[in-house]
């Protein structure tokens, strides 16, 4: 009888250890499809980073920004010029864009760099798709005179911005609704953000970082990159009531 017995409460503890390991499997299994979710997730909230490029563009103006953003988790960084036909920077390095403006994806992050941006500014196409991004863009981030096209758009009425030192008495005469400043690395309007020449793009950018992202990624990012001179509190931040 006590043999009966101690056969049946032997098959129970089996039976029992063979449903509770499978309950376990189960939890390791649904534990591990939740990660890959949220895996999946976080790779689908990459933002889209649209650094503009057209003959004459400045390197560092582009060059820069487009190291920060690339360097930094979470962001999906791409050019974007008129047409995909290669473009000349500075003369000498020739550049195939990524996407034209009929074909980019949705931007939620526009970089405007500057260079020979004399003949873009008259450009209606591409003074358009500015407009267009600015209604659903996060940020629209220009360096140097790159300024321009976004005066041009009328996104600078209003506010107070920054640009090349060299351009800043030009940008001003186009844009009287706006106050130009020198001597002033980064300006941060919110939505737009303009900053000073060449160097200064990469200060703008991680400055982008920071407020997206956080602080101490943007310095892990500017650590990455060696670049010392980046002071998070260099520049003006406008306070909107």
């Amino acid at each position: 009888m006590n043999v009966v017995l101690d056969y049946r409460f032997c098959v129970f503890i089996a039976g029992w250890l063979i449903m509770a390991s499978n309950s376990l499997w189960a939890q390791q299994a649904n534990a591990k499809e939740a990660d890959s979710l949220t895996e999946n997730s976080k790779q689908s909230k990459k933002r889209n980073v649209a650094i503009l490029i057209h003959n004459g563009v400045e390197i560092l103006d582009f060059a820069g920004p487009s190291e920060v953003f690339a360097s930094t988790e979470g962001f999906n960084v791409y050019t974007v010029s008129l047409t995909k036909e290669p473009i000349i920077s500075q003369g000498f390095i020739k550049i195939t864009p990524s996407y034209s403006l009929t074909d980019c994806p949705k931007p939620d992050i526009v970089v405007l760099p500057g260079g020979d941006t004399g003949p873009f500014i008259k450009n209606k196409l591409l003074i358009d798709w500015i407009k267009q991004s600015a209604t659903q863009a996060e940020v629209l981030l220009s360096v140097c005179t790159g300024a321009g096209l976004l005066a041009k758009a009328g996104l600078l009425d209003g506010k107070q911005a920054t640009t090349f030192h060299s351009y800043i008495e030009p940008l001003q005469r186009a844009t009287p609704k706006a106050e130009i400043l020198a001597n002033t690395r980064f300006v941060d309007n919110g939505q737009i953000i303009t900053t000073a020449g060449v160097s200064a793009g990469i200060d703008g950018a991680l400055h982008v970082v920071s407020k997206l992202k956080g602080l101490g990624i943007a310095q892990q990012t500017a650590r990455y990159m060696e670049y010392d001179k980046w002071k998070p509190e260099e520049g003006l931040v406008v306070e909107h009531k």
